[in-house]
C-alpha cells in the first residue's frame, strides 16, 4: 500500500509539473527611450515607419504605435509629441533571450534617430 501511494505521489506530482512548466517560460523584454530634437510626433512616427518597413515584416499600428514581429520576438514603438520635439519607446520582447531584446531595441532607437 505504501508503494502504491509513493507511485501515486509521483505520478501527480509529474502532472503538476508538466502544467506548471510552460507557466515558468516568459519572455525576455527590454525597453528604451529617446528624445528627438527638432522632430515631432508625425516625423517620428514616418521615421518608425520606415524602419519598419525595411524590416519587410507585417505590422500594425494606431495614431502613436508601430507593432511587428521579428524572429522569435515582438516590438512595439510609440512616438509622443512634444512640439519642437519628441520622444520615442521602443519595447522588445524575445521568447528566450534578453540579449536579443536588448540589441533590437538599440537597433530600432539608432535606426529612427539618424
Amino acid at each position: 500500500m505504501k508503494r502504491l501511494h509513493s507511485i501515486a505521489t509521483g505520478l501527480l506530482s509529474m502532472g503538476f509539473a508538466a502544467v506548471s512548466l510552460p507557466a515558468l517560460a516568459q519572455p525576455q523584454i527590454a525597453s528604451g527611450d529617446r528624445y528627438l530634437d527638432n522632430i515631432d510626433g508625425a516625423e517620428c512616427l514616418a521615421r518608425a515607419d520606415a524602419f519598419v518597413d525595411s524590416l519587410e515584416i507585417e505590422s500594425s499600428g494606431g495614431e502613436i504605435d508601430r507593432t511587428g514581429y521579428f524572429n522569435d520576438g515582438v516590438f512595439r514603438i510609440l512616438c509622443y509629441d512634444y512640439g519642437s520635439y519628441s520622444m520615442v519607446v521602443v519595447f522588445a520582447a524575445h521568447d528566450e533571450s534578453a540579449e536579443v531584446a536588448t540589441d533590437f531595441m538599440r537597433y530600432a532607437l539608432d535606426s529612427i534617430d539618424y
